[in-house]
C-alpha cells in the first residue's frame, strides 16, 4: 500500500527515529507503522506517540507488532 502523506512529505521532516523500528515519523502529522505484519501497512501507529507516554496500556512495547529500534539502542 502507498501512503500519500509519506510520499509528499519533505525528506527532512521524516525519520525512522521511534522506539519501535517500524515507526516512521512524519513531522507535524503522524507516525506510520511499516510492520508488514499488518495487511494495511503502512498505517498510523496508535501506541505511545498517539496516547501520550506513560498512560497505562498504551506503551509501544504493548503492541503485538513492536520491535525495538536498534538504531536508538546504539545511540544510548
Amino acid at each position: 500500500m502507498i501512503n500519500l502523506v509519506e510520499l509528499i512529505a519533505d525528506e527532512d521532516d521524516c525519520a525512522f527515529d521511534q522506539r519501535c523500528k517500524f515507526g516512521h515519523r512524519v513531522e507535524g502529522h503522524a507516525v506510520y507503522c511499516h510492520n508488514e505484519k499488518w495487511k494495511d501497512a503502512p498505517r498510523k501507529c496508535r501506541q505511545t506517540w498517539y496516547w501520550g507516554e506513560g498512560k497505562k496500556g498504551y506503551q509501544d512495547s504493548d503492541c503485538p507488532g513492536y520491535k525495538p529500534n536498534p538504531e536508538l539502542l546504539e545511540q544510548a
